[in-house]
């Protein structure tokens, strides 16, 4: 039972945001189910350090989802989220580079049908920062 609350639970990401996009920079990025399980792919990139692969789901002894973001340059990120609020997922967490760390917030919204918008707020070597990327639906 609990394992079908979780793969419940899971595809609420995918259901939000499931599909092929084009995004900011011209990167394809694919978001699937991932099959027979409880979790959520997403792919973006080429299979280079430009590209990357994240899991997405819920954790049902954390009672949290999870997003762990594994880039091809070997940078990566933890994130965490208490799931869907106000039109949105907002992931908090670290993101890990070479030679430094940072930490704040990406807000995931759909703007329309065929449209993602991400918001970062962050702080990377002592310096907050924003930015800002979309993604239109193929």
């Amino acid at each position: 039972m609990l394992l079908a609350a979780a793969a419940v639970a899971t595809s609420l990401f995918a259901q939000a945001f499931a599909g092929s996009w084009t995004c900011t920079g011209g990167y394809h990025w694919h978001i699937v189910p991932a099959p027979g399980v409880g979790w959520t792919t997403v792919q973006w990139g080429p299979r280079t350090a430009d590209g990357g692969t994240a899991y997405v789901g819920f954790v049902p002894k954390l009672k949290e989802w999870i997003y762990y973001d594994f880039h091809g340059d070997g940078t990566f990120a933890t994130n965490t989220s208490p799931g869907p609020a106000s039109n949105g997922w907002t992931w908090t967490g670290t993101y890990y580079q070479p030679n430094a760390e940072g930490n704040g917030s990406v807000l995931w919204r759909r703007s329309s049908a065929s449209r993602i918008d991400r918001t970062f707020n962050f702080t990377m070597n002592g310096k907050a920062q924003t930015a800002h990327d979309s993604c239109t639906k193929n």
